[in-house]
């Protein structure tokens, strides 16, 4: 039975690739997703009994505080929505508000499944104004947002964050304190794509650790490979990629990658607005596609 539902996973994802770009659809485990507005698209394959169905949902507002009208609200709109309904999950006393149905694969195609997430997705962006402006509560977006804030990858806390550009790009090092292990963190990454080139724990002093940082900063500016190469020799370091900025061969890259990121925001906002069609925007995201090679 996993081997069959894992075969139709690779299905629903060839499907979505072909409605969305594959460049737009993100697999996590047996669920997909693609970012769409405010919301998300999650598209899952489950079994239920002897059935294999597609859910196709979409969060609407989370974090709302319960409320009878707000209840009310919801039953009265499942009574006229056709193709999909409300649902509830309740999370330390507050509510996440889910839109979503459940399709038998049989009757699933490319045509239909795209019909169903499009039009869910379209449906939790309208939805998700109406209830926050209504109700309170935070979108997706808004949600996906502040968790990156309070995450904590390195450490317990940040405590120092400089930023400055090599060669056109700019460039991070952070510096992050660790109380369980009682040792300080730093981190290079480059803003522009989030690649952390740079990883060093230390644990000796705290200034010993920003006169580290001072080094660093001054040989990465002034592109010194060879003080680099010294300092970093006992740390987690992506070398060919930081050479390569440092040499001015990434500038470019980076440059593309960031117009090709926002030509396909600007696609996607178009076609959830009707804006144009959906073989047009399939034939630019193919394109795309096509310049970072998948």
């Amino acid at each position: 039975m996993e081997d069959r539902l894992e075969r139709i996973a690779l299905l629903i994802e060839r499907y979505l690739g072909q409605v969305f770009g594959t460049i737009r659809v993100y697999r996590e485990d047996g669920e997909f997703l693609i970012p769409w507005g405010s919301t998300v698209i999650n598209v899952e394959v489950v079994q239920e009994g002897d059935d294999v169905l597609i859910h196709v949902y979409s969060p609407v507002a989370l974090r709302v505080k319960p409320d009878k009208d707000l209840m009310r609200f919801l039953l009265m709109e499942n009574g006229s929505l056709s193709m999909c309904s409300f649902s509830v999950e309740l999370e330390r006393g507050f509510m996440d508000i889910i839109l979503g149905t459940k399709v038998k694969f049989d009757f699933v195609n490319k045509d239909l499944l795209s019909y169903i997430a499009i039009n869910v997705g379209n449906l939790a962006n309208e939805y998700c104004k109406e209830i926050i402006a209504v109700f309170g509560g935070i979108s997706f977006k808004e949600y996906v947002e502040r968790e990156k804030l309070e995450k904590k990858p390195y450490g317990d806390e940040k405590v120092l964050h400089d930023i400055f550009e090599v060669e056109g790009i700019k460039m991070s090092l952070e510096l992050f304190r660790s109380q369980e292990q009682d040792s300080y963190i730093v981190v290079g990454k480059i803003l522009d794509t989030g690649q952390v080139f740079l990883r060093a724990e230390r644990k000796r002093d705290i200034q010993e650790v920003f006169d580290l940082l001072e080094r660093l900063k001054k040989f990465l500016l002034e592109k010194d490979i060879a003080s680099l190469k010294k300092s970093l020799r006992h740390y987690e370091v992506e070398e060919y990629f930081l050479y390569n900025v440092l040499a001015g061969k990434e500038k470019d890259k980076v440059k593309k990658l960031k117009e090709m990121e926002r030509e396909i925001q600007f696609l996607t906002d178009m076609l959830m607005k009707g804006e144009i069609s959906h073989e047009e925007y399939r034939k630019r995201i193919s394109d795309i596609e096509r310049m970072m090679g998948l």
